[in-house]
């Protein structure tokens, strides 16, 4: 009797020396998110507040509330800064 044994392969690969890493089939080019270092995620996720934040203060040129309200941000921020 011949025993057939079929094995799997998955391809890891890392763009960034190991901080992400995707994972996919030989001879595919679609690849799956494996993993991701936290630190990595959450610079990913203050890059994308960083963004947002420079939207807003570009915005504001034409909302009049919206720049009030920056305006009193940027004053507690000020004040904060000026109290450490």
């Amino acid at each position: 009797m011949m025993v057939s044994k079929i094995t799997e392969l998955t391809v890891f690969e890392s763009p960034d020396g190991g901080r992400t890493v995707y994972a996919r089939s030989p001879g595919q080019t679609k690849r799956e998110l494996h993993c991701q270092d936290p630190k990595l995620q959450q610079e990913l996720q203050d890059l994308e507040s960083s963004k947002r934040w420079v939207e807003i203060f570009q915005a504001r040129r034409d909302n009049a509330e919206l720049n009030h309200l920056c305006e009193q941000v940027e004053i507690l921020w000020e004040l904060s800064r000026n109290a450490r």
